[in-house]
C-alpha cells in the first residue's frame, strides 16, 4: 500500500496551490495564515466560513501553517499521508468484515489507487475529505470492538471519533446509520436475542436506542450545516423536487458507472438538464435492479446489500436533493461511499483466492494497475491551475467557472492579455460572472488604468456586493486615482464582509496615512 502510494502521489509535494477554494482555505485567510494561535482556535470553533462550520479541519490547516509556513508541498503531502493512514484503516476494517487477507489487500490497494480519490487527495482544501474519513473509519473499528467487548470506555471512543468526523466535515452524519449497516452484518445484531431488562425490546429498537447519542451528534451538526450552506442552496423555485429527484437517482449511477471505469474525471463535470426519458429512466431502473438484486440476496450475500446501502446512504447528504452549488455531481462526494462497493467486491474476491490463488492475485494486479495508472494520470492535473483547469474544459465543455479561473492563474504569472481571453470567454457563457468581471478589473489594473478597473469592480459588486476581493480590489483601484477617502470606505467594507482577508488590514492602514 506505502508503494502504491508513492507511486501516485509521491510527487504532490511539488504542486501548488489549486485556482479553487485554495485561497479561502489557506492562502488569502488571515486566520489561518496566522498559524495555530488562541484568537484562530476560538474563530475555527465558532465561524461558518466558506459556506461550512467544520473546527477541526481549520485546525488542521493552521497546524500546518505552524510547521511548513504557507508553501503549498508539504500541505499536499499531509493529505497523501492521511490517505495512506486510511488505507490502513481500510485495510484492517475490511479484515475484519470478510475474515480473509488478500480481500482485505485488495480492498485497501483498491481504496488506495482509485483515481475517484485524487480530488480528496490532491485537493489542499478537501483536507477535510480526508481527515473526515480518518476518523469515520476509525470510529468504524471502535464500535467493532465496543460490539465485541462493551463498556463505557469503548463506547467514549465511539462518540469521541464520531465528533471529530463531523468537527471535519458533516457529510459524516450518515455515521450512526452505517453502524446500524454493520448490526446487519456482519454482526447479526438486528436479530439477535436480548435479554435481562431489555429482554421485551425488538432487537432493531434497541439497536437504535443505544445509538442515539450518536444520532443526536449527527442532528446538531445537519442543522448547523444548514444554517451555514443557506446562502448556497438553490431553492424549489430555481430546482423543483422532482428535478432533484431525478438528478439525485442520475447521479448514483453516474458515481457507479465512474467508480467502475473512471475515464473522465476533472474538478468540474457537464452540467445537463435531465432528460426524464433518456437519462432519468434508465437510471431510476437501474438503481432499481440493484436495490431489489440485493434485497433478495440478503440472507445468501447479505454483504451486497450491506455494500449497496453503505454506498447509497452515505451519500445521501452531497447528492443533490439539498442541492448546494452549481455542480451536478463532484468526485469528492465518493471518498467514503465507494468503500461499501468495494466491501461488497471482498467475499467474491476471497471465494476466488480459495478457488486459485494465482489468479486471483493476478487479476488484482491487473485492477491495481489499471485504475493507479489512471490515478497517476489524475495526479497530474493538480500541478497548477492551468493543467486543472484546461483538464476541467476537456470534461466538461466550456464552463465559465473554469475560465475564470484560467483568468485568475494567468494574471499571477504576469500576463494580462491571456487573463483577459479567458474573462471574456467566462462573460460569454455567463454575463452575470462576477468574477469574470473582478478578473476584467485586475487586468486593468495590471495595464495602468485604475478608472477603468474601478468600472470593472464595480460591475462585480453590482451583482455580488458582498465580494470582499472585489470590494478590497475596488479600493486599490480608487487609491491609485487619489481618492483616498472613498478607498478607505471600500477597504472598511471589505474587512466587515470577511475579517479573514490578509490584505485588507494592510491597505486599510496604508490608506489611512496618505488622507
Amino acid at each position: 500500500m506505502l508503494l502504491a502510494l508513492l507511486a501516485i502521489y509521491g510527487r504532490v509535494g511539488g504542486f501548488d496551490y489549486a485556482g479553487i477554494d485554495d485561497a479561502g482555505y489557506v492562502a488569502e485567510n488571515l486566520e489561518v495564515r496566522d498559524g495555530l494561535t488562541l484568537s484562530g482556535l476560538r474563530w475555527a470553533l465558532t465561524a461558518i466560513h466558506m459556506h461550512n462550520w467544520h473546527p477541526l479541519t481549520w485546525i488542521s490547516h493552521m497546524t500546518d501553517v505552524s510547521l511548513f509556513g504557507l508553501a503549498p508541498g508539504p500541505q499536499h503531502v499531509i493529505n497523501a499521508l492521511i490517505h495512506g493512514a486510511n488505507s490502513i484503516l481500510v485495510y484492517l476494517l475490511a479484515l475484519a468484515l470478510v475474515r480473509h487477507q488478500l480481500a482485505a489487500v485488495a480492498i485497501a490497494l483498491l481504496f488506495v489507487v482509485h483515481p475517484l480519490h485524487v480530488e480528496s487527495v490532491a485537493w489542499i482544501a478537501e483536507r477535510k475529505d480526508v481527515l473526515c474519513g480518518f476518523f469515520f473509519l476509525l470510529g468504524t473499528l471502535c464500535y467493532l470492538r465496543w460490539c465485541a467487548h462493551p463498556s463505557r470506555w469503548r463506547y467514549l471512543q465511539v462518540m469521541a471519533a464520531a465528533t471529530l468526523a463531523l468537527l471535519a466535515k458533516p457529510m459524516a452524519v450518515t455515521f450512526p446509520v452505517v453502524l446500524l449497516l454493520l448490526d446487519f452484518w456482519p454482526l447479526a445484531r438486528l436479530s439477535a436475542p436480548t435479554q435481562g431488562l431489555l429482554a421485551r425490546m425488538p432487537p432493531l429498537m434497541l439497536r437504535l436506542v443505544e445509538k442515539l447519542p450518536l444520532f443526536a451528534l449527527s442532528f446538531g451538526c445537519g442543522l448547523i450545516t444548514l444554517v451555514a450552506q443557506t446562502a448556497a442552496m438553490a431553492d424549489l423555485e430555481t430546482l423543483s423536487i422532482s428535478q432533484r429527484v431525478m438528478g439525485a437517482c442520475v447521479a448514483y449511477t453516474t458515481y457507479l458507472f465512474e467508480t467502475l471505469l473512471p475515464l473522465h474525471l476533472g474538478v468540474l463535470h457537464q452540467v445537463r438538464p435531465i432528460d426524464p426519458l433518456g437519462t432519468f429512466l434508465p437510471s431510476a431502473i437501474l438503481f432499481g435492479a440493484i436495490t431489489i438484486a440485493a434485497l433478495r440476496t440478503r440472507r445468501s450475500s447479505p454483504w451486497l446489500l450491506f455494500g449497496w446501502l453503505w454506498f447509497v446512504l452515505t451519500l445521501l447528504p452531497a447528492i443533490g436533493l439539498l442541492k448546494v452549488g452549481t455542480e451536478a455531481h463532484a468526485d469528492r462526494y465518493t471518498y467514503l461511499p465507494s468503500l461499501g462497493l468495494l466491501i461488497a467486491l471482498g467475499p467474491y474476491v476471497a471465494r476466488a483466492a480459495e478457488a486459485n490463488l494465482f489468479r486471483a492475485a493476478a487479476a488484482l494486479a491487473v485492477a491495481v494497475t489499471f485504475y493507479g495508472f489512471l490515478a497517476w494520470i489524475q495526479v497530474g492535473y493538480w500541478a497548477n491551475s492551468y493543467m486543472l483547469f484546461t483538464r476541467a474544459i476537456e470534461v466538461a465543455g466550456e464552463r465559465y467557472e473554469a475560465h475564470d479561473a484560467l483568468s485568475a492563474y494567468f494574471l499571477s504569472k504576469g500576463a494580462p492579455d491571456s487573463a483577459e481571453e479567458h474573462a471574456l470567454l467566462a462573460l460569454k457563457i455567463n454575463a452575470r460572472d462576477t468574477k469574470a468581471h473582478a478578473n476584467l478589473g485586475g487586468v486593468r489594473l495590471a495595464r495602468g488604468d485604475a478608472a477603468g478597473a474601478e468600472q470593472a469592480y464595480r460591475q462585480a459588486l453590482a451583482l455580488a456586493p458582498h465580494d470582499a476581493t472585489a470590494q478590497n480590489n475596488l479600493g486599490i483601484a480608487l487609491e491609485l486615482q487619489g481618492r483616498f477617502d472613498e478607498a478607505e470606505m471600500s477597504f472598511s467594507q471589505a474587512l466587515l464582509d470577511d475579517p479573514t482577508q490578509p490584505k485588507v488590514r494592510e491597505n486599510l492602514a496604508r490608506v489611512g496615512t496618505r488622507r
